[in-house]
Parts: structure tokens; C-alpha cells; sequence
């Protein structure tokens, strides 16, 4: 279900630019200094909020292109005085080349659209030439990590990976939670209240 425009959540971004980049400088020392992973297509944030509240020693940048939706994340992130995480309120494509290379430790793919149309294959973000663009990024061993509870696009992501040169370390149909090192987004939350199955899979440059 698609979020109602707020104006007052895309006002927000522009009133807190201490969590919001509305350009991007990868010579930034946010991105040098500290670990730096990123979610795309972050939602209202629960996902990185709890992550970056469990390792505070790494940065996060969270890539949401829905305005209003980012707005609500910026917000939780100010509300709860998180330091490590940055909000990107625009499409990925933007500043896909500008990411240098080997740059990236890990790169969170959580409930992302199935576009399940066969004529929409290639705007599926782990389509076989996004996933090259995942490889490129990455520092070496750095990870991708999926989670879906789409069986299409959980079978169509293990098929796409075998494409290329990443090592799948991780491919479950049913995964369970690991509550150490994972958290739940707003989605995944509502999902396995109702026993719905959650897919995930892990893939090491």
C-alpha cells in the first residue's frame, strides 16, 4: 500500500539537513572514516534505526525515494539521536556511478518491489546487471543481504546471483530471525505477525 503524500514529512527533510543529504560527496568522511553500509529502499526507517542503534561504529546511508516516506524516517532518526545514519530522499540511480569502487561493506535489499510483471524484469533491484553494479562497489568480501516475502522474486534473486561472481553464503526459504545482528522492518514486522514466510539470502563478494 502506497503511503499518502504528507506535506509536512517532505517539509522535514528540508528542516533537518543534519540527517538528509540532498547531494552526495563520496569524499565525504562519512563514508571513509567509519564501516559504511547502505539500505536501499529504506521505508520509514525501522530496519536502520535498530541497526544503527546495534553498531554504532558503522555509518549507514539509507536510500529512499519516496519524499514523504523519507521525511518519516528522517524524523524517527532525529527523535531518537541517531549519529551514524544519513538519509539519501531520491532515486538510487542518481548516484549509483558516483559510489566508488570497493567502497561499500554491505548493502541491505529488505522487501523491495517484485515489479512481478515479466516486462518489468530489469527494474528489479536484484536484477543481473544491478547485482554487477553491487559486485563493483563492494568491498571485498562485503555482502549483499535480501530478504522478501515474494517467493517470485526470491526464487528469480537465487537464479540471478548464480549469474554472477558472488558467493550466495545464505539462501532460505523460511528464515527465522536472527535477532543479534538483524532487524525487522515496518514490513517484515506485519508479515510474521501473520505467519507469513520470510525469504532471505546472503551473498559475499
Amino acid at each position: 500500500m502506497r503511503t499518502k503524500f504528507r506535506q509536512w514529512a517532505v517539509d522535514y527533510l528540508d528542516e533537518h539537513p543534519e540527517v538528509v543529504f540532498e547531494q552526495i560527496d563520496f569524499s565525504n568522511p562519512f563514508f571513509i572514516d567509519k564501516p559504511f553500509k547502505m539500505e536501499i529502499g529504506s521505508g520509514k526507517g525501522d530496519f536502520i534505526v535498530e541497526m544503527a542503534k546495534k553498531y554504532p561504529d558503522v555509518n549507514f546511508l539509507a536510500v529512499e525515494k519516496v519524499r514523504t516516506v523519507a521525511g518519516m524516517m528522517a524524523k524517527k532518526i532525529v527523535e531518537e539521536d541517531i549519529v551514524n545514519v544519513k538519509v539519501f530522499a531520491n532515486d538510487i540511480n542518481i548516484i549509483f556511478d558516483e559510489i566508488k569502487d570497493e567502497s561499500v561493506d554491505e548493502i541491505y535489499l529488505n522487501f523491495v518491489d517484485p515489479w512481478p510483471k515479466k516486462r518489468h524484469t530489469k527494474r528489479r533491484l536484484t536484477f543481473i546487471n544491478r547485482l554487477n553494479q553491487y559486485y563493483r562497489i563492494l568491498k571485498k568480501n562485503g555482502l549483499v543481504a535480501f530478504k522478501s516475502d515474494n517467493d517470485g522474486l526470491f526464487e528469480f534473486t537465487n537464479e540471478e546471483f548464480e549469474k554472477t561472481k558472488f558467493k550466495v553464503l545464505v539462501s532460505e526459504e523460511k528464515y527465522d530471525f536472527d535477532s543479534e545482528h538483524d532487524a525487522m522492518t515496518e514490513y517484515e514486522t506485519k508479515y510474521r505477525n501473520r505467519g507469513q514466510n520470510i525469504h532471505r539470502i546472503i551473498a559475499q563478494k
